[in-house]
């Protein structure tokens, strides 16, 4: 399927995220560096299509959300009996006040979502709010607003991330930060040649596929001896404290 469909007005596609579910090696090197961190009772919020929540169907529970009921749908039928818990349409800029509660998270994972949520900070303690204490947010975001460019524009992010941006935005919402590293330094060089150079508006299919297949996989096992300090992406991990309630 790809249809090439326009989900609500921010220019997402579905096109698009089929693409992305070809990046085996990629989506396998991100699973790899959270998977230490994953529980058994997940909210994935802004799951899309489903590409990385297909990765957690052996947990006791996963339930996937999304902004668009279109992507909730595609889901539904993508993954259908395997999921455990059913997917929900939620808008993590005005999530559900109490809802989810009775779920009892132990991980929130949020995947190139954060980014496009205005107050970022009311999203992270709504994230807060429905984990155990104990329990973690995962969050992988774009990095360096140096490579902000005409994709983004084009998918409406608000910004990218530092260290130094998103670990005082986790703590102000409560959480403790338990690891926070950078991933995927060669494709800093593709993205800024793509957005600030060339300056197109949607990501290459063959270049994405290319990435997958010949670069990611030597990529990860270099970045896996020696960690980066920089990259395309930050991944954060927050923790609940055991106290709080």
């Amino acid at each position: 399927m790809n249809n090439g469909q326009t989900l609500g007005s921010d220019g997402v596609m579905v096109a698009d995220l089929e693409v992305m579910a070809e990046a085996n090696n990629y989506r396998n090197w991100m699973y790899k560096r959270m998977e230490p961190y994953i529980g058994q009772r997940i909210l994935e919020v802004g799951a899309g299509i489903g590409n990385f929540t297909e990765l957690l169907l052996d947990r006791e529970l996963v339930v996937a959300s999304d902004k668009y009921q279109m992507c909730v749908d595609y889901l539904q039928q993508r993954l259908g009996a395997q999921l455990k818990g059913a997917p929900v349409q939620m808008d993590l800029a005005a999530p559900p006040e109490s809802a989810l509660h009775a779920y009892k998270f132990d991980t929130v994972i949020c995947i190139n979502v954060l980014e496009h949520v205005e107050d970022d900070a009311k999203a992270l303690a709504f994230m807060h709010s429905v984990l155990v204490p104990g329990g973690r947010v995962i969050l992988l975001v774009p990095a360096f607003q140096f490579l902000y460019g005409t994709i983004d524009r084009a998918i409406e992010h608000y910004r990218r991330y530092t260290r130094k941006d998103l670990l005082p935005r986790m703590h102000e919402a409560g959480f403790e930060v338990e690891s926070a590293f950078y991933m995927n330094v060669i494709g800093m060089a593709g993205w800024f040649w793509n957005n600030r150079v060339r300056k197109i508006k949607e990501e290459n299919p063959g270049q994405i596929k290319i990435f997958d297949k010949l670069i990611a996989p030597w990529a990860e096992r270099v970045e896996r001896t020696l960690p980066p300090p920089f990259g395309l992406s930050l991944i954060a991990i927050g923790r609940k404290q055991q106290q709080q309630q």
